[in-house]
């Protein structure tokens, strides 16, 4: 059984549009390297299908919906056109495709996230559905291109916005509320946390080392039990406990004679 019953509640052509953007990505980023026309093609349908195919195969229930409905096919080798014949025009457009960008990542979070749901996934399930769904298609692309993935290098927030998406999703899923809504919620939501990150900067952080940091922390508070319990000795000193050489050994006098304990001759 393919994957229709989880289309989106929003208008189905929203989620050719979302892989049409997708595929423009793809395309412009491999005519950018130089790629021929099978190069462009192939970058533009694994960014624009990617994500959608690899929630369809993780899920395993069915053939994968970007298979069964051809206009998704169709909306990538379009994609392919636009960006082999006319990446100048594409790259003055580079702000509103950016927007355009953090629109289909929205949608393809929601739907990842519905999937999960549809087949009764767990919560952190469905998050990871949905974040793979949004940024499958670009690590397919970079891979295809020899480059390390972005989504896994610090930048402009995408994997992150995703994972708050998808929170969001489920969030108020808990609600009850419609699925329309909570999409339409979800894309809002990727696309102001995206559009804040590049307005204001943000960048997703990098590893931070703590080793030294925990030690240090440690090593002091070792040292601060250590001066507390002396602390402590000194003022409330424990008693001093009586010994053997301290009680007074009892008189010769008072001592039993063991010779006097014995039993006489009957």
């Amino acid at each position: 059984m393919a994957l229709e019953p989880v289309l989106p509640a929003i208008p189905v052509w929203s989620s050719y549009v979302a892989v049409a953007v997708g595929g423009i990505a793809g395309a412009s980023h491999a005519a950018r390297r130089g790629f021929d026309v099978i190069g462009v093609l192939g970058l533009a349908v694994a960014a624009g299908l990617g994500g959608l195919l690899l929630r369809d195969v993780l899920l395993q229930k069915g053939t994968p919906v970007v298979l069964t409905d051809p206009r998704y096919l169709l909306a990538a080798a379009l994609a392919a056109l636009a960006g082999f014949f006319f990446g100048g025009l594409i790259a003055r457009l580079g702000k509103f495709l950016l927007g355009l960008d953090a629109l289909a990542m929205g949608l393809f979070v929601s739907l990842g996230a519905s999937a999960a749901l549809y087949y009764q996934l767990s919560p952190p399930a469905a998050i990871f559905l949905a974040v793979t769904t949004a940024v499958g298609g670009g690590i397919l692309r970079d891979l295809l291109s020899g480059e390390p993935p972005s989504i896994l290098r610090p930048g402009i927030f995408s994997g992150v916005a995703a994972v708050i998406g998808a929170l969001v999703f489920l969030t108020l899923n808990e609600f009850r509320w419609p699925t329309f809504w909570l999409q339409l919620a979800t894309i809002v939501t990727v696309f102001a946390v995206r559009v804040l990150a590049l307005w204001r900067g943000w960048e997703s952080p990098t590893s931070v080392d703590v080793t030294d940091r925990i030690w240090t922390l440690w090593t002091h508070t070792k040292e601060h039990r250590i001066h507390y319990r002396d602390l402590v000795a000194r003022v409330h000193p424990p008693p001093e406990r009586e010994t053997d050489t301290d009680v007074d050994p009892a008189p010769a006098a008072e001592r039993p004679d063991p010779a006097s304990e014995r039993p006489g001759p009957s």
